[in-house]
């Protein structure tokens, strides 16, 4: 019998259900949990559209629209969506890099228009990226990234997040161009002198005070009465006025508001349709990729830490889906590119959100603050938004699963610090690959290590380990019990080993290959055994091979292999009689090995002949 344990159809309605049982009850408590992710989702909102160096409306809209369709198309019921940290550092780096290659010589108001068509670009190819992937089918392929990628990479981008809000925090002028985060590291120390007090002031009391309103209690809404009394005490004070919307990139004569970017708020969003451009977009796919990618992981590892605790099993490609459509939405709306909160969500599940609609509800709210309080949001001090930046960075990084990654093995560690090397050096979506493509090459340097290991056959025909005193014996038949992928990529070695085994002892007349437990046959495997079936029959010998699937006789069929070693030499496994396949290949075995072999295809044998160990060693170098 076989069973499917991963079915994930993609639904157009997964809201159904949720609506089907929905009561006043459920709607209440979704509507308290998403009160209180609200007052935490809208001052991030704000931070982490400054963070990317996009207007604030960028964050609003993503956390408003775009949520609401992700809410509504994926699969958590605790999932909350919107601009994450780890997107928004990405994709500044991204959309810099394009406008310094391509128009490094705008400013202004006319670099702000250029940089929201490079961002619609951006989300766009997020975003059809994501469906073809749901659609597709590829969740799974998520698992092929270790997670000590992730934790690099969060790090690295930790690092360059510190960098980048550092200069706000402090007042200093930005460094002009694109660099290194290491770089922009160097300058910044080097451009102490240039510190704005009062911005400093401003920053390190927002910081202290996030911090303070926390530790008394985490159900306070810090981030919001920190960027309310920030403005109040600089309104007071009078320690600002508006400014250039280019002055961020000036010294710093005044403590800079959100108002000087020289944004307007307007709660309902224009659509249009994405600015294309072939060259900007051919740059932009690497980015694009990245974002996707590490959106999706985002996603679904919270979804996943969240159902463990729900109970609520999870579709993974459904989960992708919603992020899709909910990118896709941002692309006309001018939103940043949307990924899973792991705060906001933990927020949600622990203020007792019974459905999906909390997350929604979450979103509703955020729009009914921006209609309210928006003329008071013009009035928060950006360097209050960098220390709630700092705040999230510190809680970004989760040390237990960094040391678990550290010390778990040499290869994780060595993935985990080249990936964060690598933001540090490079750019962030450069990193993120290298990272990736080092954990893939590392999956199949192990995959493609086959485990062959020789067995006995006891009376009733089950395998048992070859006794340690018989192993330089000479054997007429021997056993042979494949484990694991035999994949194009463990041909070669599997194809030596048993070559080195035939070749090393010539008394052997017929091997036998169990493959109940090998995997992933494919043709480069089948053209292998058909040289080793060659091989051996130019010496008069024989292969007999038992315990096959249904899967793998017909890979064998469709390639021609199971009438060059012949039907009688191949038993299928029947899991009614789980030995009978050993016993009939066995005893097909001694019939093998009793034919009389001619003189002429005699070898002399070695004096001292190795293990299988020793081949197998041999056949690895």
């Amino acid at each position: 019998m076989v069973f499917n344990y991963q079915v994930d159809d993609i639904s157009f309605s997964p809201f159904k259900k949720d609506l089907k049982d929905y009561s006043w009850g459920s709607f209440r408590m979704d509507a308290a949990a998403g009160l209180s992710v609200a007052l935490l989702t809208f001052p991030q909102a704000l931070a982490y559209a400054m963070l990317a160096g996009l207007p604030i409306s960028c964050g609003l809209f993503a956390a408003i629209y775009s949520a609401i369709v992700a809410s509504a198309f994926g699969s958590s019921r605790h999932l909350v969506t919107g601009p994450s940290n780890a997107i928004a550092i990405l994709v500044q780096s991204g959309i810099s890099e394009i406008l310094f290659t391509f128009h490094r010589d705008l400013a202004g108001a006319e670099r702000d228009l250029v940089a929201m068509q490079v961002l619609t670009q951006l989300v766009l190819l997020v975003g059809v990226l994501q469906i073809l992937a749901a659609g597709c089918k590829l969740g799974r392929l998520t698992q092929f990234v270790s997670h000590s990628v992730i934790a690099g990479y969060i790090l690295g981008a930790a690092f360059a997040m510190v960098v980048n809000q550092l200069f706000i925090f402090l007042g200093i002028p930005r460094m002009p161009g694109v660099y290194s985060f290491y770089e922009k590291g160097t300058y910044l120390v080097t451009h102490l002198n240039y510190l704005h007090w009062p911005t400093a002031l401003i920053g390190v009391a927002s910081l202290l005070l996030i911090i303070l309103l926390k530790r008394i209690d985490k159900r306070i809404p810090a981030a919001v009465m920190t960027c309310a009394l920030a403005g109040v005490l600089v309104h007071v004070l009078d320690l600002s006025s508006y400014s250039t919307a280019d002055s961020l990139g000036e010294n710093i004569q005044q403590v800079l508001l959100v108002g000087d970017t020289g944004e307007r708020y307007d709660i309902v969003p224009s659509l249009v349709f994405p600015f294309f451009d072939m060259g900007i977009m051919n740059n932009l796919l690497p980015v694009a990729f990245a974002v996707a990618l590490l959106s999706i992981l985002e996603a679904t590892s919270v979804a996943k830490s969240v159902a463990a605790s729900s109970g609520q099993r999870l579709s993974v490609n459904q989960e992708i889906f919603g992020l899709g459509m909910g990118n896709l939405l941002s692309a006309f709306i001018g939103a940043l590119p949307i990924s899973g909160s792991p705060s906001r969500s933990s927020v949600n599940f622990n203020s007792g959100a019974q459905t999906r609609f909390s997350a929604i509800l979450n979103s509703l709210f955020v729009a009914l603050i921006l209609l309210i309080f928006a003329y008071f949001v013009q009035r928060i001090p950006l360097a209050s938004l960098a220390a709630l930046l700092l705040v999230t960075i510190v809680n970004l990084i989760n040390p237990k699963q960094l040391f678990f990654c550290l010390k778990a093995t040499s290869s994780d560690a060595f993935v985990l610090w080249t990936t964060f090397l690598s933001c540090v050096f490079f750019s962030l979506d450069i990193a993120f690959y290298i990272g990736v493509v080092l954990s893939i090459i590392l999956y199949l340097k192990k995959a493609a290590i086959p485990q062959l290991v020789e067995y006995e056959l006891d009376e009733s025909g089950d395998l048992k380990n070859l006794d340690f005193s018989k192993v330089h014996e000479h054997r007429t038949i021997r056993v042979i019990k494949v484990e694991g992928e035999l994949f194009f990529g463990a041909a070669d070695l599997f194809q030596t080993t048993l070559k080195a085994i035939a070749e090393d002892d010539t008394s052997t007349r017929v091997i036998i290959l169990q493959l109940k437990n090998a995997r992933d046959i494919d043709a480069t495997v089948c053209l292998a055994l058909q040289q080793l079936v060659d091989y051996l029959k130019g010496s008069k010998r024989h292969l007999v091979a038992c315990g096959l699937t249904m899967e793998v006789w017909e890979i064998l069929s469709d390639s021609g292999l199971i009438k060059q070693v012949g039907k009688e030499n191949l038993f299928i496994f029947d899991e009614r009689h789980p030995h009978l396949h050993m016993q009939k290949a066995w005893h097909r075995a001694k019939m093998l090995a009793e034919q009389p072999v001619p003189i002429s295809n005699v070898a002399p044998q070695m004096v001292q002949q190795p293990s299988l160990a020793n081949s197998y060693e041999s056949a690895s170098d």
